[in-house]
């Protein structure tokens, strides 16, 4: 996604600046002019028209590098390595932009950092007919953008994944709590305790619905607390539940 900074109609030809960051992240600043190298160009989309369903910016993450090209009946397939830190984004049947073009994924393999990293991809008979992929080998890179929607996605989850490990760990203290309020003397009216009424099951041969009847009322079940005052709990199933 570039910027054009001279336009010449009448010789039929334009200018874009390269940012140092652009250098970085493509293969861009391997082009000169004596190569003659062939481009993908694609005009900015209007908001509000219709798309492919691909949500792809022109917005390179990494440049990858083809590993292996195949022909199967009609189609292109091509293998690409691509750097480990990027591969969480990548997923069968996703989104991503080769080139600017974008194409869907087709399988995805990753060991780690240390391991084999790769996704394939296909091009349709028309696709090749209009970018210039095809014309490249094993050995020659591509510029690489992945799918947005999962790193916008996996920062909100960051954002989100502290709130819940504060809540577990709040969770944890209350139920330590209880247990020790628990290791009080009860005072409960009734012989029936916390340990010997399962709750919820057959009692006696009796159905759960039976049994969950007889189940001691939350006026049955008191503990004192340390200042001498009566507290109430009854049994809390979702505390014992994984969801």
């Amino acid at each position: 996604c570039l910027t054009a900074t001279e336009i010449d109609e009448d010789a039929k030809t334009f200018k874009v600046g390269l940012a140092p960051e652009t250098l970085r992240k493509t293969n861009l600043g391997t082009y000169v002019p004596e190569s003659q190298q062939r481009v993908n160009m694609e005009r900015a989309s209007e908001i509000g028209g219709r798309n492919s369903g691909h949500f792809v910016q022109g917005h390179v993450d990494n440049v990858g590098t083809i590993m292996d090209q195949w022909i199967d009946e009609n189609s292109l397939f091509f293998k690409i390595a691509f750097p480990y830190e990027f591969m969480r984004y990548v997923v069968p049947k996703g989104f991503i932009a080769i080139d600017g073009t974008s194409l869907t994924v087709c399988d995805v393999h990753s060991e780690g950092e240390d391991g084999e990293n790769w996704f394939t991809f296909m091009l349709v008979e028309y696709t090749q007919k209009k970018i210039i992929l095809p014309s490249k080998k094993v050995g020659d890179t591509v510029n690489v953008e992945v799918d947005v929607l999962g790193k916008y996605s996996e920062r909100a989850w960051e954002a989100f994944v502290p709130k819940m490990e504060a809540l577990e760990t709040k969770v944890k203290q209350l139920e330590a709590r209880l247990q020790e309020l628990e290791g009080g003397e009860s005072t409960a009216s009734s012989s029936a305790t916390d340990n010997d009424v399962n709750y919820g099951q057959p009692i006696g041969g009796l159905s759960n619905v039976a049994a969950a009847a007889t189940a001691p009322t939350p006026e049955q079940v008191k503990v004192k607390n340390t200042d001498g005052t009566e507290w109430v709990r009854t049994k809390q199933s979702f505390f014992d539940t994984q969801y």
